[in-house]
């Protein structure tokens, strides 16, 4: 909260612009004004506190000036009281304005927020530090009252005031004195205690909870005195005061000191938790909670064994399971044994792969060592985790690169590609051999079907095919060797690194020589520094550990031994207790039996006493006998009368001590179970203590042996073996990989080079066999000019290739011309001929469509039909025609860069 040096004028501007009744709610306008009357006692005669007087104004001014610098808390009843105790003790109105600030929000947090959790905080803190500095009083106003309601009353009538109107002014302002030296409330708990501890036979003496809390109310009284003062201020009993401050420092200096007290609220906070303590102010929450265990750890450096010591108590309670493990790795090595013990490789002689897994030795060997390493990191006290995870994300990772990938499926289906892939080859090459001519078109037959479905449906394509599918294969194997290559040095790559279904081949990029080789000296690197960076924490935890040892032994002793007091303490305060009990209890025997002996004699004595009848002389008698006789039965009737009022007044003081034996039973049994269960809580304070003590020893023990750097080194020894295992195996599977897929590609690319030459041949025959169908088919037709040959198509009679499109399409467009002078003589002829060979080619692919016996007859009536189906025809070839010259070129061209790569790659 903000102080008086950084808001210069902020008070007078309260004042001004905040201080009027219109800025408040009249509900707080109105508390206070019902409040300020009613301060009395030491103001009575210092303060004009009557409705408009000076003082009265100040004081408002004051309080609702607080009001609007801090709406948060607002009015709470009690300040006025010390805001008046301000303007006594000489303060002006500024002052006490920031002085009730600093009280309010330093020195008391959360004694007047909403729910006062502050104040109900250190009433517990009072009603503990009264158990154990006054244990015969603290037991008894807890047995008289549930849940130390008394002092809960008490302390929080005390506090809230900070005892203004509760002890005299001079008394008052000397704790307050106090208050601003420590800028601390232990002086007001201070207060509290020696305020009980000077009442405290008369609290023993009380029986009921009532008479106990209005005896401590009153108890300041006994320090004014009975003599008139001339003075503003109450008089009092200087000796009894002096004392009581006497008393108060010397708490102040010992048992309740600001630091002091400071722990004890963290005790209190830590041992007995309430659902209050989350909405304490920062000031008070700041401070750590405590326990008796949490106690062990003070001065330890070894941070992590309070959590270590929750984990372990977690699991000795729920048997819960914590800690990494290399099960999962030994589940991968005993999948991979399973794959290969039922694995059967393919007996294809023309291609072998390598093996894509450990041979089982190595598989054997690689257990073996996991096991090995999980039990001796087990048996490290502390790290032994860091061990293990190095074991399995560096140790194992090149064998776990090796066994999840993906080579044992390529493997396979590189065996089965290559043998297809090989059969065409083999078709092509027997092709080659048989039929000089590869055509895939018999230029003997009428061209009625578009060649260019002829040819993708060839052998030649479907081997071109097989070959790309092959090479594609290769890629991914590359792809994955090296995305492999990248998990064994712990690179993260993306996942689309190993996507399927290339659309275009891209670059081989299987890793060489070299590049294997920076990856196991890399591997090998990561290894060596975490295994170093383990040493080191090793190292550390085991000075941290010889260094706490002998402070966690103090702590131990230091708490033991205050558990150990206080169990001797509460026998001692239950036998205080019961000895100041008894000592009241025979006390008022002795009251009762001094009241029975003087009820008894005064009834013998009524009883005895002579009456009226027989005091008289006999000689001078002058009442007859029968008035005589009267007479002593009135005497008797008196003394009757007299000895029933004596034995009432007996009968009542029985019946009281009957009730008040009977509170004090009741009362005894009250403090019987307190103490039982104080001292169940601090017996099981003392066992969890003990119990975690031995474990904390033992952990620090251990961790302080020279054993404890010794298991590491050979724990470290085995992972190194594992790693140098698993990075030589999965580096020398992948050097075979990478030879295979280099070799293989650089065979196929060789065998797809032939296939082009062979397939480029066979477009250029196809071609030619093309032209020659077309041309036979006008050579055959009326319509031919014999000024145009069709053999000029082809492109190694006509023109240059450039050309031969450019001649067929001037060709076919003299043709057209041609046609429509003779149709009338070609029309019957074709029909003839086409009726015969229709039949066949109906529905035939290729654009070409055959026209129908109906068809014919429209043709046979329409001349223009004819013409239609004849430049179809044209136009057809023509596509062909260009789509096989694109798909040589681009065979060509896809050669070329094939040659390019086995260039590369030194084939």
């Amino acid at each position: 909260m903000a102080s008086r040096d950084e808001l210069p004028g902020h008070f007078r501007a309260l004042v001004d612009l905040r201080g009027s009744d219109e800025t408040h709610s009249a509900e707080t306008s109105g508390q206070i004004e019902k409040d300020l009357p009613r301060a009395g006692g030491a103001f009575r005669n210092a303060l004009d506190l009557r409705p408009g007087g000076g003082d009265y104004k100040a004081l408002k001014r004051v309080l609702l000036a607080f009001v609007s610098h801090c709406p948060r808390i607002g009015y709470v009843q009690s300040m006025h009281s010390i805001a008046a105790f301000l303007l006594l003790a000489g303060t002006g109105e500024e002052d006490a304005f920031w002085t009730l600030t600093t009280l309010v929000s330093e020195i008391v947090p959360g004694y007047f927020d909403e729910g006062m959790t502050g104040a109900k905080l250190d009433q517990r803190v009072f009603a503990r530090a009264l158990r154990e500095l006054l244990p015969a009083v603290g037991l008894h106003v807890g047995a008289i009252g549930q849940d130390d309601v008394v002092p809960a009353v008490v302390g929080g009538t005390w506090l809230l005031s900070m005892f203004v109107n509760v002890l005299p002014t001079r008394v008052t302002m000397e704790l307050w004195d106090e208050m601003f030296r420590t800028r601390h409330r232990a002086p007001l708990l201070a207060a509290c205690v020696a305020l009980c501890e000077l009442e405290a036979q008369a609290v023993l003496a009380t029986t009921e909870m009532g008479e106990a809390i209005e005896l401590l109310q009153r108890c300041g009284e006994s320090f004014r005195s009975t003599v008139e003062s001339t003075s503003d201020i109450e008089p009092c009993d200087d000796a009894k005061c002096e004392k009581f401050i006497a008393r108060v420092q010397e708490l102040l200096n010992g048992e309740l000191s600001p630091a002091k007290v400071d722990q004890r609220t963290s005790r209190e906070r830590g041992r007995f938790r309430r659902p209050s303590d989350i909405d304490l102010p920062a000031a008070t929450s700041n401070f750590a909670v405590v326990t008796d265990v949490e106690e062990l750890y003070v001065g330890l450096r070894s941070s992590d064994l309070q959590a270590k010591l929750l984990e372990s108590r977690d699991r000795r309670e729920n048997g819960a399971r914590a800690g990494v493990s290399l099960n999962d790795e030994l589940g991968v090595i005993e999948r991979a044994h399973e794959s290969r013990g039922g694995q059967k490789r393919d007996q294809n002689p023309s291609l072998a792969p390598p093996d894509w897994c450990l041979s089982s030795q190595e598989l054997d060997s690689v257990s073996a060592k996991i096991m090995a390493i999980e039990t001796h990191a087990g048996s490290l006290v502390e790290h032994g985790e860091e061990v293990i995870e190095s074991a399995k994300e560096i140790a194992l990772r090149p064998v776990k690169s090796i066994l999840t990938s993906k080579l044992q499926q390529k493997s396979k289906e590189i065996v089965a590609l290559y043998g297809e892939f090989v059969s065409g080859v083999q078709a092509v090459d027997k092709t080659l051999e048989m039929k000089p001519d590869l055509s895939v078109f018999n230029s003997e037959g009428s061209y009625q079907k578009s060649m260019w479905h002829l040819w993708v449906d060839s052998l030649f394509e479907a081997t071109i095919e097989q070959a790309e599918m092959l090479l594609e294969l290769l890629r991914q194997i590359s792809s994955e060797l090296s995305w492999i290559l990248h998990v064994y040095v712990g690179e993260k790559k993306p996942s689309d690194a190993r996507t399927e279904g290339w659309e275009d081949l891209g670059e081989f990029n299987e890793p060489d020589a070299e590049r294997l080789m920076a990856s196991v000296q890399s591997h090998k690197n990561e290894t060596e520094n975490r295994l170093s960076e383990i040493r080191a924490m090793i190292k550390r935890t085991h000075e941290e550990a010889t260094h706490d040892l002998p402070f966690f032994r103090k702590n131990l002793t230091m708490i033991t031994s205050n558990l150990k007091k206080e169990l001797l303490a509460e026998e001692d305060a239950v036998n205080l207790w019961a000895l100041s009990a008894e000592n009241r209890n025979a006390m008022k025997r002795q009251m009762v039996e001094d009241k029975l002996g003087k009820a008894s004699q005064e009834l013998l004595e009524v009883y005895t006493r002579p009456g009226q009848s027989e005091v008289y002389d006999s000689e001078t008698r002058s009442t007859s006998t029968r008035d005589y006789l009267e007479q002593s039965y009135v005497d008797e009737e008196n003394r009757l009368q007299e000895a029933l009022q004596a034995v009432k007044r007996l009968e009542s003081t029985l019946t009281r001590r009957s009730n008040a034996l009977e509170r004090e039973r009741q009362t005894a049994e009250s403090v019987r179970a307190i103490s039982s269960r104080t001292l169940s809580q601090t017996n099981a304070s003392l066992l969890l203590v003990y119990q975690d003590g031995e474990w904390l020893e033992h952990e620090l023990v251990t961790r302080a042996s020279k054993e404890y750097l010794e298991d590491y080194e050979r724990v470290a020894t085995l992972v190194e073996e594992l790693s140098s295992y698993s990075r030589t195996a999965a580096a020398r599977i992948l050097k075979e990989w990478c030879t295979f897929v280099g070799e293989l590609t650089s065979q196929v690319m060789l065998e797809y080079v032939s296939v082009i030459d062979s397939s480029s041949r066979s477009i250029s025959d196809t071609q030619a066999a093309l032209a020659a169908s077309v041309g036979h088919l006008h050579s055959a037709s009326p319509l031919a000019s014999p000024m145009v040959s069709m053999r000029e198509l082809h492109p190694s009679q006509a023109s240059p290739p450039n050309n031969s499109i450019r001649s067929l399409t001037s060709q076919m467009e003299k043709l057209t011309d041609i046609a429509g002078t003779k149709l009338t003589n070609f029309v019957g002829k074709s029909l003839r001929k086409f009726s015969s060979s229709d039949q066949h080619h109906e529905g035939a692919s290729g654009g070409v469509s055959t026209p129908s016996a109906s068809t014919a007859n429209d043709l046979a009536g329409s001349p223009s039909l004819l013409m239609s189906r004849a430049a179809r025809l044209q136009a057809t070839a023509k596509e062909d025609h260009a789509k096989l010259e694109s798909r040589r070129e681009k065979l060509l061209q896809h050669k070329t860069w094939l040659r390019e790569r086995l260039v590369a790659r030194g084939a």
